[in-house]
């Protein structure tokens, strides 16, 4: 059994074959899947609904960035992990440059290790 049995991750992500792959790896983890979404409004949405534990979200969904979504995540303590094609930090706002972040196209053991080193809890 994985650490993160039952722990649900809401996807927020565009690209269909990319929520896919997402969605799979968060599966094989025991994670329930929550999503995906593809717009800003639905993200903001899910925020509201406080139906998950944490959050993959890709930067940029349909042009719209999810920087705004960022300070509500952090105020209700909700862990996420951007996924991004952009590399370069300074893109990124000044108060969320060291959020966990993995870069497009990820390899999926990377992605698995950071799954578990922001989403799972420690032994208490």
């Amino acid at each position: 059994m994985s650490q993160l049995t039952g722990y649900r991750v809401l996807i927020a992500e565009d690209e269909a074959l990319v929520a896919l792959q997402l969605e799979e790896v968060v599966r094989d983890m025991g994670c329930e899947v929550v999503g995906p979404v593809s717009r800003l409004a639905d993200l903001i949405a899910r925020i509201e609904a406080r139906d998950f534990d944490g959050a993959l979200l890709d930067i940029n969904l349909r042009g719209e960035l999810v920087f705004d979504s960022l300070p509500r995540f952090r105020a209700l303590g909700t862990p996420f992990i951007v996924t991004s094609g952009y590399d370069a930090k300074t893109l990124f706002p000044p108060d969320f440059r060291d959020a966990p972040r993995i870069t497009k196209p990820f390899d999926e053991a990377a992605l698995r290790r950071m799954c578990l080193e922001v989403f799972a809890k420690p032994s208490a």
